[in-house]
């Protein structure tokens, strides 16, 4: 039996509002558990990407798992590019590793244009404070960008080593190889 947290009166089991003073019951617990059902699911759904592993051959995931983690090495995507030409299984991962790897050289190059930039506007100026405030900013937003392409990197090298073929997130689903390499 639980009790009204309006009045404090006793509630019968399966009411929906107190008979006292009409206040609506909820049900905490199950209220709690929705919600954080409802994050695990929006976690899960963000990490589980589109899984096409079944369309690959057992025998070529099984013979190129190296090449596969090869290519979430920052430039050695290029050795799964070249000598496993043959291998869905590793030209799958490389096309993920490239384009972990073309983001972040993008970010990088991104990052110190913006910073000479932010540099020759205010140096020698009384307001270099602005500026380094915005390279600081410009820094951590640098600094973010590379942990999360590491962390993707460590995630496609996770599922190549499983011998799984899931796209990224996010970034996952552009194919960069496919539109230079035939």
């Amino acid at each position: 039996m639980a009790f009204c947290k309006n009045c404090g009166n006793n509630i019968p089991d399966g009411a929906t509002f107190c008979s006292h003073c009409g206040t609506p019951v909820y049900d905490t617990t199950s209220q709690a558990q929705t919600q954080q059902h409802q994050y695990g699911t929006q976690h899960n759904n963000f990490l589980n990407s589109d899984d096409v592993t079944a369309e690959f051959d057992p025998m070529d995931i099984k013979e190129n798992k190296v090449m596969a983690v090869l290519a979430y090495i920052g430039l050695l995507v290029l050795v799964p590019i070249f000598a496993a030409k043959d291998s869905k299984y590793a030209r799958f991962h490389a096309t993920q590793g490239l384009n972990i790897t073309v983001l972040s050289v993008a970010q990088a190059i991104i990052y110190y244009i913006l910073a000479t930039i932010i540099s020759i506007i205010f140096r020698g100026s009384i307001i270099f404070g602005v500026g380094g405030v915005l390279l600081t900013i410009l820094g951590f937003i640098s600094t973010i960008l590379s942990i999360a392409f590491i962390v993707l990197a460590i995630y496609g090298i996770v599922n190549a080593v499983q011998g799984k073929c899931k796209k990224l997130p996010i970034i996952g689903k552009f194919d960069i190889l496919g539109k230079f390499v035939k």
